[in-house]
């Protein structure tokens, strides 16, 4: 099952870009989320790394 849908908005808690939120726009074959920061800012992160975000 997977953990996270494209459009969903999270929260970063990885070492990189920690606690910035942003949507998933893109799930990999390999399990790893991207993540869209911003306008042009994006990562791929693991779904360990990374946390719903509610306001």
């Amino acid at each position: 099952m997977d953990e996270f849908t494209i459009g969903e908005t999270v929260r970063i808690t990885g070492k990189t870009m920690t606690g910035n939120v942003g949507t998933v726009v893109h799930q990999g074959k390999d399990g790893k989320y991207l993540v869209r920061v911003g306008a042009v800012t994006q990562n791929y992160f693991t779904a360990d790394e990374l946390e719903q975000f509610t306001s």
